[in-house]
């Protein structure tokens, strides 16, 4: 009999952390040639395909999506990421190649590109102790590109409590290509069982901006901090955001592929190339797992908390998975300083939008969401992908629907139909931030709209 019981206690530990696992982490194959696209609102779009095994095409357009340059480039190979990042005006493009760890296999590359022609080329190797052990995001401004990189792996395994890490901001001065390096301290990472890490959210003005999520389960709550710096790494602002949804159970999703290094490193992805170190400035993509992020208007300023939520993260019967039921989704705005503007949600209305549609057991890797930003109208349009499915909600000011749409045709514009979820948010002190996605509109009306983006966290 007592052995009996042991057996049984061993038995559901066991299941409830293969419960956990399989909750929070799925294989993704890589695509064979990933297209990026880089949405610079105002500025146009930077567009880049793999076209060859060893060849890279990228290509500019203005705003009207008219073909500005392009030009194709050689890449060394495929075991390495390949990356496309653009400085907020578009006039700076690279594309690069390198491990996640900055080092082997081969060299890192960085190609920089303006106004169609290659400036420079620079090739490097194994850079780990001078850039940083762990690479965290690159990005670029109109005066730098930045790599920002911790001093040692979060990710190597150790004994007792992980020691604090020191973020190195390493620059390339576009104008010469003159290295320098800085350190970003950031606050330190608590502890956690999802391990989660600092993720770069994006830019306004000179302030970079990073944040860290967490999330309990048990106490269904999400936990954001964020903090920005200067392109000196001096902090400028760090406030944190606790968000605990009334009547609806979180379904946050902070690994992909838990036992592939190369797409676990900022536990944070894009739809598009499955990024490690993502996202980049202005990226074009929808979320992985689409459960929970706060996005960053790069033009205004403001903040936007959205994700999808659930009935319940897991069934009452510890032996048994079971698909999670989609219930509704939540999206709240916050000006510059973390004061709440308006909040809204919507249930499954059994019309547009189904439980039956999320019931289908799809991985968290196929539940993907994305929001994007009309800066003229100040419309927001989040967009919800379920397999071959696409959903899409426009919000006006205060949160109001205006209208609802699915694969890509507008189902309904009655206001009837989006019910309103108040109490959704704990009112911050201090302020909110982390990072979304940008759907790139396939919709031509809306490709005459210029669409700030936002980014993926």
């Amino acid at each position: 009999m007592r052995g009996l019981i042991i057996f049984t206690l061993i038995f559901l530990l066991i299941s409830g952390s293969g419960l956990i696992a399989r909750q929070n982490a799925c294989p993704v194959k890589q695509e064979e040639n990933p297209r990026r696209v880089l949405d610079l609102g105002d500025k146009g779009l930077v567009e880049g395909v793999r076209t060859a095994k060893r060849q890279y095409t990228v290509t500019r357009f203005g705003t009207s999506r008219q073909k500005r340059w392009e030009i194709t480039l050689p890449v060394n190979t495929s075991d390495a990421q390949t990356a496309l990042v653009a400085s907020p005006d578009g006039e700076a493009v690279f594309l690069m190649e390198f491990s996640a760890a900055l080092k082997g296999p081969g060299n890192a590359l960085i190609q920089y590109i303006r106004g169609g022609k290659l400036i420079r080329s620079l090739s490097f190797e194994d850079q780990q102790k001078l850039m940083g052990a762990s690479l965290h995001a690159v990005f670029a401004d109109e005066a730098y590109l930045y790599f920002l990189a911790a001093d040692e792996d979060p990710d190597k395994f150790r004994l007792g409590k992980n020691p604090k890490l020191t973020f190195l901001l390493n620059r390339f001065r576009l104008s010469d290509f003159r290295f320098d390096q800085v350190e970003v301290m950031l606050p330190q990472t608590p502890d956690s069982e999802w391990n989660p890490q600092w993720t770069f959210v994006g830019q306004v003005g000179a302030e970079k901006y990073m944040v860290l999520k967490d999330a309990d389960l048990a106490a269904n709550t999400l936990h954001c901090q964020v903090i920005s710096f200067d392109p000196e790494g001096r902090l400028v602002r760090n406030f944190e955001l606790d968000y605990a949804p009334e009547g609806q159970a979180i379904r946050p999703s902070f690994h992909v592929d838990e036992n592939d290094r190369s797409f676990l490193l900022a536990a944070d992805y894009n739809y598009l190339d499955y990024s490690p170190f993502g996202p980049n400035p202005s990226g074009s993509a929808y979320r992985i797992g689409a459960f929970f992020g706060l996005s960053l208007d790069e033009n205004s300023g403001d903040f936007y908390l959205s994700g999808l939520s659930g009935r319940e993260s897991f069934g009452k019967n510890p032996f048994r998975f079971k698909a999670q039921a989609y219930y509704g989704f939540f999206l709240s705005k916050f000006d510059a300083s973390g004061a709440l503007l308006w909040e809204s949600g919507h249930l499954a209305d059994g019309e547009l939008i189904s439980e039956r549609d999320y019931l289908r057991r799809y991985a968290p890797v196929y539940k993907l969401s994305g929001i994007a930003f009309d800066s003229e109208s100040e419309e927001v349009s989040y967009r919800i992908r379920v397999g071959s499915n696409e959903f899409k909600f426009v919000l006006g000011q205060e949160g109001k629907l205006l209208s609802m749409g699915k694969n890509g045709l507008v189902v309904s514009n009655r206001v009837t139909e989006w019910t309103p979820v108040t109490s959704f948010l704990q009112t911050p002190t201090d302020g909110p931030l982390q990072s979304a996605a940008v759907i790139a509109s396939s919709n031509e009306d809306e490709q005459k709209s210029p669409i700030k983006p936002a980014l993926a966290f």
